[in-house]
């Protein structure tokens, strides 16, 4: 563990450097406004989305590396419309998840209809870093596959997670971290309560949103705003950090 410490050591001295540069901006910790409803409710929506999205992403990625065959006409369509999804606004996406999540669907202001909005949001992020994973283990071992008769779902779901366990977990915590920094996408659709959720039909208020509230119209929250976006910054760099660590330590194994 200790040689891994050593090689990282540039990855903590910059951690370090940037937690100490914000902590200069950031007044002393304040957390007056924010509930437990609203930290619960944002890991429940974020990765709830993260593993539904994942599945549908991951076997499209599986179909543009070309594991999957379909028709060419179904291939293209599916193509465009990760294309289509990935240079669309995280606004329009909100809006698109107001109109049908929350009003055509009768969803509501809930943890449902934010849960399936970032799931939009999410796909075209998913596909992309699961599609660089799958086209070279394809490349390498696809045609040796395909001589011992081993089919494309089992290649997908059986072969390529043995191999690439670690990379596919880095594609869901990217995944996480990009549900997490999203507040146009979500503002419009889980409404802003900041009770304890019960069910996927409560309103909540995520994180995000939040910190944008108090920095926008809660009159004084800008300390608290800023202590909540300091604390979600060491943890995104903890998410990337920690699985790199532990993924090298257990190599170096």
């Amino acid at each position: 563990m200790f040689k891994i410490i050593r090689k990282r050591w540039v990855l903590w001295l910059y951690m370090l450097l940037t937690v100490s540069i914000i902590a200069t901006f950031v007044k002393p910790l304040q957390f007056e406004h924010t509930t437990a409803g609203i930290i619960v409710g944002t890991i429940i929506t974020t990765v709830g989305a993260v593993l539904v999205a994942a599945l549908p992403a991951y076997l499209v990625a599986g179909v543009m590396v070309g594991i999957i065959r379909l028709p060419n006409w179904l291939q293209s369509l599916t193509a465009v419309s990760v294309y289509i999804l990935a240079g669309m606004p995280s606004i329009i996406l909100g809006i698109i998840g107001f109109l049908l999540f929350v009003n055509a669907l009768g969803f509501g202001w809930s943890i449902l209809s934010a849960m399936l909005t970032l799931i939009l949001l999410l796909y075209p992020t998913l596909v992309t870093a699961f599609s660089q994973i799958l086209r070279p283990f394809n490349e390498r071992y696809g045609m040796a596959a395909k001589s011992f008769d081993v089919g494309p779902l089992e290649f997908l779901f059986r072969l390529s997670p043995s191999y690439q366990k670690g990379k596919i977990i880095d594609s869901l915590i990217l995944g996480w971290a990009t549900s997490l920094g999203d507040t146009a996408a979500v503002m419009l659709t889980c409404g802003a309560l900041t009770a304890f959720p019960e069910s996927i039909m409560d309103s909540i208020r995520l994180i995000n949103f939040h910190i944008f509230l108090l920095a926008m119209d809660i009159p004084g929250g800008m300390p608290e705003a800023r202590s909540l976006s300091l604390l979600l910054i060491i943890f995104l760099l903890f998410l990337f950090a920690v699985p790199r660590l532990v993924h090298h330590y257990l190599s170096e194994d």
